[in-house]
């Protein structure tokens, strides 16, 4: 778990260690993330790094919260044009998610995380699991969805409709950043699944 320490330190210091995480992310994949290359490049101690933070997990953890914040103005736009339309927000998140494209680190960064989550690595698998599922965030998302055109409606129901769809945009944006296909192209076809899954199979 991220610790109160890293949030309480002078912006500066926290920009330093967050660029150094930023930077080892963008030249090494996950799972040979490596602390002492952090601990040089942010020109801190090894006591200071494990005052901020427990584990590696942590560093996924610190750099997912910066996409979440960087996009968070426009997902909660999107939420509120759309009224809370699950799939126009699922539409839409694909473009807030492959805008990171535009930004060389980032994307880089993106493509990293990416390939990990698509391969089950233990670390981004841990955070994604034990952390993410059960953060505020995720459940007020979730509360954010609008029933009233929905078939299902159960907090259960919406939940599981969510994670169908989390799915369909992971593969979405793997296919973008890691398979290197072009954008237009996953957004067509993503857009497709979305309208298969809204409108069903099965014909009434």
């Amino acid at each position: 778990m991220i610790k109160k320490t890293f949030y309480n330190l002078p912006e500066e210091k926290r920009q330093r260690i967050m660029d150094a995480v930023l930077k080892e992310f963008s030249s090494s994949s996950a799972e040979k993330i490596s602390i002492n290359r952090i601990i040089r490049t942010a020109n801190i101690s090894r006591g200071s790094f494990y005052q901020y933070f427990d584990d590696k997990v942590d560093l996924v953890e610190v750099l997912a919260n910066s996409f979440i914040s960087i996009s968070s103005e426009r997902v909660n736009k999107i939420l509120s044009e759309s009224n809370g339309d699950i799939f126009t927000t699922y539409q839409r998140l694909f473009e807030v998610i492959t805008d990171f494209k535009n930004n060389e680190k980032q994307n880089i960064v993106m493509k990293n995380l990416i390939k990990n989550i698509k391969n089950n690595d233990d670390l981004i698998s841990d955070y994604l699991t034990n952390r993410f599922r059960g953060s505020s965030g995720a459940t007020n998302i979730l509360k954010t969805f609008n029933t009233e055109n929905l078939k299902y409606t159960s907090d259960y129901d919406v939940e599981c409709l969510s994670q169908i769809l989390t799915q369909v945009l992971k593969n979405a944006i793997f296919n973008v950043f890691v398979m290197g296909i072009p954008c237009e192209k996953v957004e067509a076809d993503y857009c497709r699944k979305l309208e298969i899954i809204k409108t069903g199979a099965i014909k009434e």
